[in-house]
């Protein structure tokens, strides 16, 4: 039965590959439809190519999955429907990019609008402080570093919330929103450095050992999967071939260090006693490849998609679009709507992993066919014609906001993978943080001013 899939699937990754093409923009390589793009072909389309190729995938048994999404079985005939609605989602998805990009690039060049390369060390740097900051602050939460380090990564800010209510959550927004602007501003001064094909090391070692740190002080991987992807597009658009096979050649190594840390995270203070176990635990596994490929891409989150197909309007109710009302009423208190509906992440949650304290991921189009069923296959490449006309708006005035440009490069591939509130919310107050640190202002700027500022 799953050989049936491969004549879409070899349909789907053409159209994508078409469609990466026409949005390809040399001026930049983070446009708002570019990060769209990259996002779903990394949190859809290449966990829905290797469910194809493998004919399916079953949860380890070690991460305690529930039931009613912890296997894929594609020779069964009740995932024909799913497939298909997934597949021709994306299929209309890339096909509108492919019949709406101009084919012929804008007649407008930056050759000479240029980085203000001094301000963005500047803004890297205060980002940079800021987070460290706030992890003292989260290490002074938990009650020191001891209590920290044997303290669950998830349940960290489940507790800080309990004790702290409303006041927390504004200030985990404005959290959130300083990592985005760092991960931002590092993203466009490597792709500069690979414009211009030079290597500041003791910058990029500063770099990386942020993103490493946000990973081990928040347990998640998101921010250095949103860099590296970062890096690898740029490196596309920038002709970087080399670079390229160079990423390739140590991707199995990065692979296994990301799939391991989702075991180890729980407890930080435990890695060495756990390693044993983890390597036990990865021989004895069946399909270790493919659970280290499923677990770097979030795969998980196309098997739920998948079973969300099946069950929503036949087990579980439509959410009927209430999940996105949420990008309006987050700016009301709990103490004044005590009621307020939990965002989709938790709701989704409840309903697949009853009784648990967490929050599971479906992608935008999981989220999509939750609220309006069917519709999905037609709102997916509706919301892809909103991000192309911003797109097309934004990009010829990058002087004024490249920064901003970037954020919605970032928070576009997050969107692909998460909630559609969890995003506007992220970008309202990364937006505020810009504005008020006075972020954007002169970024780019003429040769001649360029050439002013490098020799202040």
């Amino acid at each position: 039965m799953r050989f049936l899939y491969f004549p879409l699937l070899a349909v789907l990754l053409w159209s994508y590959s078409r469609a990466l093409n026409r949005a390809r923009d040399e001026r930049t390589p983070f446009t708002p439809i570019m990060g769209w793009l990259v996002g779903l072909g990394y949190f859809l389309v290449a966990p829905l190519t290797l469910l194809v190729v493998h004919g399916g995938y079953q949860i380890p048994d070690f991460y305690q999955a529930n039931d009613r999404y912890a296997a894929i079985n594609l020779s069964e005939t009740r995932y024909i429907i799913p497939m298909l609605v997934v597949g021709l989602a994306l299929l209309f998805t890339f096909q509108a990019v492919v019949m709406l990009r101009p084919e012929k690039k804008p007649a407008w060049s930056a050759s000479n609008l240029l980085v203000n390369e001094q301000k963005l060390r500047r803004i890297i740097l205060l980002t940079f402080g800021l987070s460290v900051l706030d992890w003292v602050l989260t290490i002074w939460r938990s009650g020191g570093i001891e209590s920290f380090l044997v303290s669950h990564w998830y349940l960290r800010d489940t507790e800080s919330f309990a004790r702290f209510g409303d006041l927390f959550v504004l200030y985990a927004h404005l959290s959130n929103g300083n990592h985005i602007v760092f991960v931002a501003a590092a993203a466009l001064f490597t792709a500069r450095n690979l414009q211009l094909r030079k290597s500041e090391w003791r910058f990029f070692t500063l770099i990386a050992f942020g993103l490493l740190l946000q990973m081990l002080m928040s347990g998640n991987r998101i921010f250095i999967a949103l860099f590296g992807l970062s890096f690898v597009t740029a490196c596309w658009i920038y002709q970087r071939k080399k670079l390229i096979a160079t990423i390739l050649l140590i991707s199995p190594l990065a692979l296994v260090f990301f799939s391991a840390w989702a075991y180890f995270r729980h407890d930080i203070s435990t890695i060495a006693d756990d390693l044993p176990g983890y390597v036990d635990t990865s021989r004895d596994m069946e399909n270790h490849v493919m659970t280290t490929l499923m677990n770097t891409t979030e795969g998980t989150n196309v098997m739920l998609l998948l079973h969300i197909v099946n069950d929503f309007g036949n087990e579980f109710s439509f959410f009927y679009g209430s999940t996105y009302s949420k990008a309006i009423t987050f700016v009301i208190p709990r103490a004044l709507y005590p009621n307020k509906p939990e965002n989709y992440p938790v709701r989704i949650a409840r309903l697949y992993e009853p009784g648990e304290v967490t929050s599971l991921g479906t992608t935008q189009l999981g989220e999509l066919y939750a609220n309006f069923g069917i519709f999905a296959v037609l709102l997916l490449p509706f919301f892809t014609i909103l991000i192309l006309q911003l797109s097309a708006k934004l990009t010829p005035n990058i002087e004024n906001h490249a920064l901003l440009l970037t954020v919605l490069f970032l928070l576009l591939i997050w969107f692909a993978r998460t909630s559609f509130e969890d995003n506007f919310i992220t970008f309202v107050f990364t937006a505020l943080l810009i504005w008020g640190l006075r972020l954007q202002r002169e970024l780019y700027c003429t040769s001649d001013l360029a050439h002013a500022y490098q020799q202040m």
